[in-house]
């Protein structure tokens, strides 16, 4: 018999198809009087195992004692692996079967035959790990190259192979671990998107929705091998789409939404109560009493003890309320401040509208030549058409943002505006905090899924409280990246005035200078109000455990504190600090005369 095998790589390198070694190995076999039974033959099929089906045959007829020699063009054409080749000299010699190689000398027949048969596998065997690990190491620079070998997933694209994001879909993939941290299963996310026919699909799937919040490209980190053994983890590698926070915070969820799965009824608190004195989360119950209302409590099965979920919410109020404000102040305001400060892709856009318009003349053209069908026609052309009014949002966004001129100093301005106001106006804010109580389930439950991690509930008596809350990691990580990378306010909230009220402290520093021009803006902001803001310069010790001053007014409330970046540093003992406050005398005036004047504008009417 003659036992034949060729690779790519070997008939590119050395001209060795396998017609040209059955015909050689036909006539070594002439020469040596053996008559040929059989040809086994595998193509572009590696010896590194023995998984061959021609292999497979060969061995088998070797067995049944059909076959007393196996003739090869070369040692590797039957394996490549140390322990493969022991295994088949032991299987020849067990069925009384010889083998010989044309091209070297290897074979079974004498004792250095078989020792130059062991030296050359151990030679191929050697050649193939070497090979694998040069493959290995160019796959290794490839990747963090940006080369990802993988299909381009959605919300990228490839930028001369690189995997780059791709403005025009990421915010999809976004938009799908934002739904899901808000409390949206997969199955509800598909639902939305086939609705919406988001890219004029109706064919979204849990699966498709599943496998988004598992890739680690989102994060910009990539994971080679993923279902080996072995899988290698590579970390930036490519622009992430969401922060590592929000990638971590939904596999979280993901992993406690499958221990705990509320199927009939709205919980607004899912997931998120903790026990305070065991630490196991919380299940839901409900009630229904005779009048038709709905009672719900959250139960710990091992403390035994009842919450009331009415009380919760109530006492989660003013957080709530505070964590909307800020977010609606990075939505209206500062989202638009960082996108003035990134590359504007007005260009990029334009030229890929252009493009879109092109593929439209062509569908239009190949359908009215009868190339395609009426439903592929209809299904191109509103793709196409999809993508044009995506690009086109995205042009408009582009050019509102263009006249953008806030400084960091007006985003200050506008939370400390809004502060003022809520001192000035303490009823409003209260009608405004209440009415959060009139929210439907579930929008209150979304609402708390964005901001809430989880919260430590106790009892004391019959009264409940919150212990401790934990926000969303990629809610405060946001605010923290916004802060470095583009100047956005972040505030410390670690102190509180005499009433518990929370005084904002923002860290960057400001020279003495800077924070008296600060407060200037403020207080001609404000002027038309006629409120009088006061400003003084303190020392405070590095752990901020008594920071006073003597007021000039009877009653005044803290706005602010600015650490002044050319006084004392944190490492020393004392610290300057720049204190804005809000003289409330004035507050109360000017609330008093803007009700005489809304008295007097009704008595008109």
């Amino acid at each position: 018999m003659c036992s034949v095998r060729v690779s790519t790589l070997d008939q590119a390198r050395e001209g060795f198809s396998l017609g040209e070694q059955e015909a050689r190995l036909k006539d070594f076999c002439k020469a040596k009087q053996y008559e040929v039974y059989k040809v086994y033959a595998d193509e572009g099929i590696s010896a590194k195992n023995d998984k061959r089906p021609a292999y497979q045959q060969m061995m088998n007829d070797v067995k049944n004692g059909t076959i007393n020699v196996i003739v090869a063009f070369k040692m590797d054409r039957l394996t490549l692996s140390v322990c493969d080749v022991e295994k088949l000299m032991k299987i020849v010699k067990e069925a009384n079967c010889d083998i010989d190689c044309l091209a070297d000398e290897s074979n079974t027949t004498t004792s250095n035959g078989r020792m130059v048969m062991r030296i050359m596998t151990s030679v191929s065997q050697n050649e193939i790990e070497k090979c694998s690990e040069r493959t290995k190491l160019g796959m290794v620079e490839a990747i963090k190259a940006g080369h990802i070998p993988n299909r381009t997933p959605l919300g990228f694209k490839r930028n001369n192979k690189k995997l780059v994001v791709d403005p025009l879909t990421k915010d999809i993939v976004e938009r799908v671990f934002d739904l899901y941290l808000e409390g949206k299963s997969h199955q509800t996310i598909a639902n939305i998107y086939n609705k919406e026919q988001v890219l004029c699909k109706t064919n979204w799937k849990d699966s498709t929705i599943g496998k988004i919040m598992t890739n680690e490209l989102y994060k910009g980190d990539y994971l080679h091998g993923k279902k080996t053994k072995n899988p290698t983890y590579y970390e930036n590698i490519v622009e992430p789409i969401v922060s590592k926070e929000k990638w971590d915070n939904c596999q979280y969820q993901k992993k406690r939404n499958a221990r705990h799965y509320e199927r009939t009824a709205t919980y607004l608190f899912t997931n998120k109560l903790k026990c305070s004195t065991c630490g196991r989360f919380l299940g839901g119950c409900a009630t229904t009493k005779p009048n038709g209302k709905k009672y719900y409590y959250y139960k710990c099965k091992k403390c035994k003890t009842n919450y009331k979920e009415e009380e919760i919410k109530n006492g989660l109020l003013i957080e709530l309320y505070e964590l909307i404000q800020k977010d609606n102040l990075m939505n209206k305001y500062y989202t638009p401040f960082i996108k003035s400060k990134l590359d504007n892709n007005t260009e990029e856009y334009t030229k890929k509208i252009k493009e879109l318009e092109k593929q439209k003349d062509r569908i239009k053209t190949a359908y009215m030549q009868g190339i395609v069908k009426m439903d592929e026609f209809g299904n191109e052309l509103k793709s196409i058409e999809f993508n044009i009014e995506e690009l086109e949002k995205k042009i408009k966004e582009e050019k509102q943002v263009e006249n953008f001129n806030f400084t960091t100093n007006d985003l200050l301005v506008l939370e400390d505006t809004k502060k003022i106001d809520e001192l000035v106006y303490p009823d409003k804010i209260m009608e405004n905090i209440l009415s959060l109580t009139n929210t439907p389930r579930e929008e209150m439950k979304r609402i708390i899924s964005i901001y809430i991690d989880n919260i430590e509930v106790n009892k004391i008596g019959e009264q409940t409280e919150l212990k401790y809350i934990e926000y969303r990691k990629s809610f405060l990580a946001d605010l923290v990246n916004f802060h470095n990378e583009y100047g956005v306010p972040c505030n410390w909230s670690i102190l509180s005035d005499s009433s518990g009220s929370k005084i904002a402290m923002n860290h960057e520093g400001k020279t003495s200078k800077e924070a008296q021009e600060y407060f200037d803006k403020l207080q001609e902001t404000i002027n038309n109000d006629k409120l009088k803001l006061n400003y003084y310069e303190i020392e405070a010790d590095d752990y901020l455990e008594d920071v006073g001053f003597i007021p000039n007014g009877d009653y005044e409330k803290v706005l602010r504190l600015i650490v002044l970046s050319d006084s004392k540093r944190y490492d020393d003992k004392t610290l300057r600090l720049g204190v804005i406050t809000l003289d409330m005398e004035s507050a109360i005036l000017s609330r008093i005369g803007k009700t005489k004047e809304a008295s007097n504008e009704l008595c008109h009417i």
